[in-house]
């Protein structure tokens, strides 16, 4: 869970573009975007490695055993099997994020215009999801991120990518331009530490339920599942704390 996968890449462009301008690096050979992009996919990655040197010396630590695998021939995929692999793989992804963004969508929509207020809907702060970013506003408001960002972290529990439809339902932005109006927005609630700490938090945290499911189903229980969240949410709380309180 800790390497990037495709459901953090629009948090990280929404954010990246909207808190790092885009200037060369490195002789024009790298944007300062594309390598705060790469930056993330190595903290992931070094996260990964550390975790499992930590489980391999500890919990799961066990002697070497000897194991003889015959290797399967290797050749080349061809042009076509890669794209329809690749297609294959799209479908799939857009299947599901499209069926849970919907359905957080609607259930967002639901929470954000109730109670009415003599048959009025109500502003965002007033409504059911404002009443519960407003509860975990204390709890977030050290990591530098205001109520509207703790509604879309909860919303973000069923998968990552639903903040940012999630912030776009909140700011009340949609239609052409909605991407540069969005980003705007979080800009004028994010000073540049939260916007860094959002990004290592989004970087550490295991916010995907699917990826809970998997791991109980190959483990036949709870007990990894809920201590590999816990884990991961506490680095990525304490990762982002540091982190605004470096940066901010």
């Amino acid at each position: 869970p800790f390497m990037t996968c495709s459901a953090r890449l629009p948090v990280y462009t929404l954010v990246i573009a909207a808190f790092i301008p885009e200037r060369p690096l490195l002789g024009h050979f790298l944007g300062a975007q594309a390598a705060a992009m790469l930056g993330l996919y190595a903290l992931g990655f070094l996260a990964a490695v550390a975790t499992a040197r930590i489980l391999k010396s500890s919990v799961l630590r066990s002697r070497g055993a000897s194991f003889l695998l015959e290797m399967p021939a290797y050749r080349w995929p061809t042009l076509q099997s890669l794209g329809l692999r690749l297609l294959d793989r799209a479908k799939v992804f857009l299947r599901r994020a499209g069926t849970i963004i919907l359905a957080v969508a609607i259930v967002l929509w639901a929470l954000a215009h109730l109670p009415l207020d003599n048959g009025r809907i109500p502003r965002i702060e007033d409504s059911v999801a404002g009443a519960i970013g407003r509860t975990v506003e204390p709890l977030i408001a050290p990591l530098g991120f205001n109520w509207k960002i703790g509604i879309g972290l909860i919303a973000s529990l069923a998968a990552r990518e639903v903040i940012v439809g999630t912030l776009g339902t909140i700011y009340g932005i949609e239609g052409e331009g909605g991407s540069v109006g969005l980003q705007q927005a979080i800009r004028n609630d994010l000073t540049l530490g939260g916007a860094v700490a959002l990004l290592v938090f989004f970087a550490f945290a295991m916010q995907c339920m699917s990826t809970v499911a998997v791991v109980r189903r190959e483990t036949g229980g709870w007990r990894w599942p809920i201590a590999q969240f816990c884990y991961m949410g506490g680095l990525a709380y304490s990762a982002a704390w540091l982190a605004n309180r470096v940066i901010g």
